[in-house]
């Protein structure tokens, strides 16, 4: 596999501004495709090849089926395909702007029948609000999935949204291409069920990150931070609404010993990140900022975490 296409391909939108997906920061393409989970890649691969003139986004938590996507992009030569890794719904709703997808699909998306999961399913009114924002009024999104009762449910969650409206759910319907699962389930026999959602009319939400060109630091002056300050702060944090964060264990540099790093997990709406703060101590007083080795979103949760830290130790 050609090394230089993790460069090309793999986007790290921790460190970019956002929304980083727009039709400013993209002119050379007519259109931007998404599609979540993308498996094996069968799918993106499709659109990439059939339509050179769209950005094809791909967004996945596995490792493995981005490294199956970047082999096939690389065997092909294709430089229209992006890959962003993480949890879709922030993704989705924090990296693109309002109105700039045309299309958007989900095939075979876990249904997630267990009541205590209901807040991950395609069905969920926050995420159908995101995806009303972030498609071009007119544009579609298209959800296949194996289940007959979670097809009626995703149908009925778009029957409560404004600004979206079910064009058609149909049953094994003809496609050009077929993903791997797709080919297993109807030579098992089963049947394939396909909702069409279209989105009627203008709409915009809310973000809550702040851009990665925003620097999180607080200088502490004459102060000086040891070790055992740092390991003191281990299990203290904040929880207040949505927003959370902990502390947990403390590295120093063996060579300086004026180094430390605070390893730190927080949460924003389910959205859960693990970095570190660096702490650097000099003549002038000790510095705390965001670890540059682990790029983090800039969300409310990291933000207070900063700000608890400063106030703790200062």
């Amino acid at each position: 596999m050609d090394s230089g296409i993790f460069s090309r391909t793999v986007v790290r939108p921790e460190i970019m501004k956002q929304p980083m997906f727009s039709k400013e920061k993209f002119p050379d393409f007519e259109k931007i495709s998404v599609e979540i989970g993308f498996g094996n890649g069968e799918n993106p691969v499709h659109l990439a090849v059939e339509e050179p003139d769209t950005l094809v986004v791909g967004i996945e938590l596995s490792f493995s089926c981005i490294m199956k996507l970047l082999k096939k992009t690389s065997r092909l030569g294709l430089n229209n395909v992006r890959v962003l890794k993480g949890d879709a719904r922030f993704i989705l709703r924090e990296c693109f702007d309002d109105g700039v997808i045309d299309g958007l699909f989900m095939n075979f998306p876990c249904p997630w029948p267990k009541k205590r999961h209901i807040k991950r399913r395609v069905t969920n009114s926050d995420f159908m609000d995101t995806v009303a924002s972030v498609l071009k009024t007119g544009a579609f999104f298209e959800v296949v999935t194996d289940e007959y009762w979670y097809a009626q449910a995703i149908r009925d969650s778009v029957a409560g949204n404004k600004v979206l409206s079910v064009d058609s759910l149909e049953e094994n319907p003809g496609r050009k291409i077929r993903t791997k699962y797709e080919r297993k389930w109807l030579e098992e026999g089963k049947n394939i069920y396909l909702v069409s959602i279209r989105k009627k009319s203008e709409h915009n939400i809310e973000r809550i990150i702040q851009g990665a060109e925003k620097e999180m630091h607080c200088k502490l002056p004459g102060s000086e931070i040891l070790a055992k300050d740092l390991k003191q702060m281990k299990g203290s944090g904040s929880s207040e609404g949505a927003v959370h964060f902990v502390f947990r264990n403390t590295y120093t540099d063996t060579e300086e010993r004026n180094i430390f790093l605070l390893e730190c997990i927080s949460t924003d709406e389910e959205f859960e990140q693990k970095f570190y703060f660096k702490v650097v101590n000099d003549p002038g007083g000790a510095m705390i900022k965001l670890d540059a080795t682990t790029p983090v979103f800039r969300t409310p949760a990291v933000k207070k975490a900063l700000q608890f830290l400063c106030e703790s130790l200062g």
